[in-house]
């Protein structure tokens, strides 16, 4: 049984995932069809298991398949890196850091970390990942990822991850377009806003429903979102009222001319960053520690 993995089939493994088919990860390779198709065989027969599965002309990863592409871009990043490295004669830079974003941290939010830190380290590279906290944790676990920014720690079932720095506290806001905050202002009544809101898989939904159940607040829910971005443009063309961080509601409210509604919602998130076990020290990941501290900071 051959046991030595054939890095030239995990990188057309990676171009067929990467171009959603064999013809058009054919062409940005330069090989025939045929030839790549027979090179990804051979790599589910390596593993045992079907890679990618057809989904019309489209070839997607099975479960599996994801699991070894967070890997296999891995892998050829650091690949890339090496090779810049030996020809500049040595790098001691940030270089390239995998970063994993929980879906219900604000994505301005982000953004910010990610401006400041580049500011603050000029060569970092930073491959963002997005996903469902527990998705997160699993891919920090196996260091797929180097660091998590999310509003939660990980369970303490996550033995081999250290519980995180909370780095602050996001008071959350509701705004609207104006007509909206017009209405409300005559009304009053908060069980007649119309309220555009989260999955109710989201931490903050729960915090929502508890807060509601707690004031006797019957919603009236418009729409759910697992986008936030799509939430707030909905929002801005006056569908109903939105949920906001506050450390982003001033960006927010620029950019999708809205205005905060004037009732306090009691509720508070936590943002965590957390990193997983490192084997070496890594100047992009203290970085982006770094600047995470100060990230709720105007």
């Amino acid at each position: 049984m051959n046991t030595q993995l054939n890095y030239h089939h995990l990188r057309y493994f990676l171009a067929v995932a990467t171009c959603g088919g064999i013809t058009s990860a054919a062409e940005a390779l330069h090989v025939s069809a045929p030839t790549l198709s027979a090179q990804v065989r051979e790599l589910e027969e390596f593993f045992g298991t079907t890679l990618f599965r057809r989904e019309g002309r489209r070839m997607t990863p099975t479960e599996t398949g994801r699991h070894l592409l967070g890997y296999a871009e891995r892998i050829f990043s650091m690949g890339d890196e090496m090779v810049d490295s030996v020809k500049r004669g040595g790098f001691s830079g940030p270089g390239t850091v995998f970063l994993g974003v929980a879906d219900a941290v604000p994505k301005l939010l982000a953004a910010r970390l990610l401006e400041r830190a580049c500011e603050m380290a000029p060569g970092l590279r930073v491959v963002v990942r997005e996903g469902l906290p527990q998705e997160l944790w699993g891919a920090l676990s196996t260091h797929q990822i180097d660091l998590v920014l999310a509003n939660e720690a990980p369970p303490p079932t996550r033995m081999n991850l250290p519980p995180g720095i909370r780095i602050g506290r996001m008071r959350v806001v509701f705004a609207a377009a104006p007509k909206i905050v017009a209405s409300y202002r005559k009304k009053g009544d908060p069980s007649e806003l119309p309220i555009l809101a989260p999955a109710r898989e989201s931490i903050l939904r729960r915090e929502l429903e508890q807060w509601w159940a707690e004031k006797g607040i019957t919603p009236l829910i418009k729409a759910e979102f697992d986008d936030g971005a799509a939430m707030l443009e909905l929002a801005a063309r006056g569908l109903g009222a939105a949920p906001v961080h506050e450390p982003v509601l001033k960006d927010v409210c620029k950019r999708y001319g809205l205005t905060a509604l004037p009732f306090r919602c009691e509720i508070e998130d936590d943002l965590f960053v957390v990193t997983g076990e490192r084997q070496y020290s890594h100047a992009g990941v203290s970085a982006l520690m770094e600047t995470a501290r100060g990230i709720l900071k105007a």
